[in-house]
């Protein structure tokens, strides 16, 4: 049992080196096909040649309403419901552990029981770096903080005599390799949105390929004449590498199969984006955590595999509990920016827009600068698949049908999704008229605009004829050609325009962004005190 649970430890470890590092080719090939593709100008519908100067919408839904307080309410609402998921599995690792791993016929106590949950639920604060968006530096801090609580914890409530030093490396045992082997497939942001979709494929694969030369191992031992026969002719080399890859042929259409159905689960909501992340990192961890337990007790270490259950549990329980907490006409948020600006927008992203999805939609022309934050697995396999290009925008004429289809409703964790709008060089100014009459509130990222952005003018003039509209919001920093883009805007109403500095986007900041979408505070600067510069 000791050689299987090596064995499966170590098509584990393979599956997510594989997924990693085939995520980080699939992401960039991912980049440069999406730069082509908006590079492309497909053929204009002569019909609506000028719907870029002219042109409407059928009429909008009633206003939605915007409430700070509820949003801050869904957040803490959030991070509390990870919390309490993690602790259900931990806890239930924990009996299962006292039950079956450690010293079976022992004492099993109450005291025990829930002290090993506690430390088991240390993934909780992964959980709240996918919820707050915190860099993976800040999540390792967060888990040695987390694990420094515990060791006071289990000091206090131990019966035996224990040293700080005892229990500060049973921790370290307990978190390390589940830990760095999650971070495999989440450290960098290139891989981030790519590695968990294909990591359930790398671990079928690399666990066929290493049953395969197990199993090649044992007919060595008693060679059948067809094995002989293949060494001879292929070499003991050609013999090995046929037996790691012909699984892989084999399992093809199987692993074809589950990426279309992966796609079609999410389109489904059968699942969200971030719930799949923190489902993903958590069988990792219990994987981790369960194959070195097969060396001690065999088989019945798997068991701890089984608290994981909880999680598609609750992604079905969860939406009758969450509707009553749902607005009846969630706001919908345009984002706006300037382009090749990558990591502000990312930060931009995950500061502000990760906290708007907890209250409503959100709305943004498709660009490579967000890749990492907005890919999903209906993208991811619509591009492996060769099918990328059919979700741009050919014509003016396929507008409608496009907004129609929009994703509006919540997920199973209550939050919403991005919708994209992928677009040519020739139909994204079309598309975005459609986008902000489909929109409630703009937030719009003037960081670094100059007057040679005519992009961003032609959004500032559609945004200025909008009198539906909330609010726009502008940010802007020392960069910010404000004047030339205030004379884009000058003819709307004073107060629909609002300027916010936002060179540095810290928490305060953060907090100051919120509050003016959702209306909670007095605009900081009117249009007609735009930055000068």
């Amino acid at each position: 049992m000791a050689n299987q649970s090596g064995a499966m430890l170590f098509a584990m470890l393979l599956g997510v080196l594989l997924a990693a590092a085939v995520a980080w080719g699939v992401a960039g090939a991912y980049r440069r096909h999406m730069l082509a593709l908006m590079r492309k100008a497909a053929p204009p519908d002569a019909a609506h040649a000028m719907f870029t100067e002219r042109g409407t919408l059928p009429a909008r839904h009633p206003p939605a309403r915007l409430d700070l307080a509820a949003n801050r309410r869904a957040a803490l609402r959030f991070l509390l419901l990870l919390s309490t998921l993690s602790l259900l599995i931990g806890v239930s690792q924990s009996w299962l552990a006292l039950l079956f791993v450690y010293d079976r016929g022992g004492a099993f106590s109450l005291n025990r029981l829930l002290v090993l949950g506690a430390v088991y639920a240390w993934p909780m604060v992964m959980g709240w770096g996918l919820v707050l968006r915190w860099s993976w530096a800040r999540v390792v801090a967060g888990i040695a903080a987390y694990m420094l609580a515990m060791s006071v914890l289990v000091m206090l409530t131990s019966n035996a005599a224990q040293t700080i030093a005892g229990v500060g490396a049973w921790l370290a045992g307990v978190v390390a390799i589940p830990m760095l082997v999650t971070l495999a497939i989440a450290a960098s942001g290139r891989i981030r949105a790519v590695a968990p979709y294909l990591l359930p494929f790398f671990l079928l694969l690399s666990g066929a390929s290493v049953a395969a030369v197990q199993a090649l191992a044992i007919g060595v031992e008693s060679a059948p004449a067809w094995l002989t026969g293949m060494v001879e002719i292929v070499g003991a080399w050609g013999t090995l590498l046929t037996f790691v890859l012909a699984p892989w042929l084999l399992l093809a259409w199987p692993v074809y199969a589950l990426g279309r159905w992966l796609a079609r689960a999410y389109r489904g909501k059968r699942f969200s984006d971030l719930g799949y992340l923190f489902a993903a990192y958590w069988f990792v961890i219990l994987a981790a955590s369960a194959l070195p337990a097969l060396q001690t007790v065999g088989l019945v270490g798997l068991t701890q595999l089984l608290p994981w259950l909880w999680l598609p549990i609750a992604w079905r329980v969860l939406p009758r509990w969450l509707a009553q907490a749902a607005p009846p006409s969630p706001p919908t948020l345009l984002v706006l920016r300037v382009f090749q600006r990558d990591a502000q927008v990312e930060r931009l992203f995950d500061r502000i827009v990760e906290r708007w999805r907890l209250s409503g939609n959100t709305l943004l022309i498709a660009g490579t600068d967000l890749i990492s934050r907005t890919l999903d697995p209906d993208d991811l396999f619509a591009f492996l698949n060769g099918q990328l290009a059919g979700r741009f925008i050919a014509s003016e004429a396929e507008i409608p049908v496009r907004l129609a289809g929009l994703d509006l409703q919540p997920d199973p964790d209550g939050r919403y999704r991005v919708n994209e709008c992928y677009c040519f060089d020739s139909t994204w100014q079309p598309a975005l008229r459609a986008l902000v009459q489909a929109s409630d509130v703009v937030l719009m990222d003037l960081r670094g605009f100059t007057p040679e952005n005519q992009g961003c003018r032609f959004e500032l003039r559609v945004l200025a004829a909008a009198s539906h509209l909330r609010r726009v919001l502008l940010l802007h920093d020392g960069q910010t050609a404000g004047a030339a883009a205030a004379a884009e805007f000058a003819a709307a109403p004073a107060d629909r325009f609002v300027w916010l500095e936002a060179g540095r986007l810290n928490s305060r900041k953060t907090g100051e962004v919120l509050a003016a979408l959702f209306g909670a505070a007095p605009p900081p600067l009117s249009h007609h005190s735009a930055p000068a510069r």
